[in-house]
């Protein structure tokens, strides 16, 4: 029983280990070359050249960790001139965007299958007509504005 025991917690021990040495927190630190912040971090999920925000002209190194939401630039001499946050976009935020969107635009509008076909049958006759009166209005005033025109579900 004793033995059941003791390879149970050397075996949970083990567990906690390898578990904690997968997980990068890495920070960055000024003057860091590029190896040494994928030391630190790991591998970034996008390498890319910006242009140089001090210098016209010239570009810089750009690594980005999406996880930690992190973005290191390198200045000219290949040393980590800035840490930048970068918000990514999680899952959580993307649905709550999405329910935010659809809450926007309110309840879906119904299909009818009548009206729906007379107004896109009838689309290019009232764009003619606000185009028509836009130029009435262009003509007499002065006041030249291309005009907006609705979509064609609109009644």
């Amino acid at each position: 029983m004793r033995i059941l025991l003791t390879s149970a917690m050397a075996g949970m021990i083990a567990l906690f280990v390898a578990g904690c040495s997968t997980v990068k927190s890495g920070t960055l630190s000024p003057g860091m070359t590029p190896d040494q912040t994928v030391q630190s971090m790991g591998e970034p999920d996008l390498k890319d050249n910006i242009a140089d925000p001090n210098h016209s002209g010239a570009s810089v190194l750009r690594y980005v960790w999406l996880e930690p939401g992190k973005a290191a630039i390198f200045g000219s001499d290949e040393r980590l001139a800035s840490v930048q946050d970068v918000e990514t976009n999680t899952k959580a935020k993307v649905e709550e965007q999405t329910h935010a969107e659809a809450v926007a635009a309110g309840p879906p509008q119904r299909f009818d299958p009548i009206q729906t076909p007379l107004d896109y049958l009838f689309y290019p006759v009232k764009a003619g007509a606000i185009y028509f009166g836009a130029g009435l209005n262009c003509a007499a005033g002065g006041n030249c504005v291309k005009p907006q025109l609705p979509p064609p579900s609109a009644g």
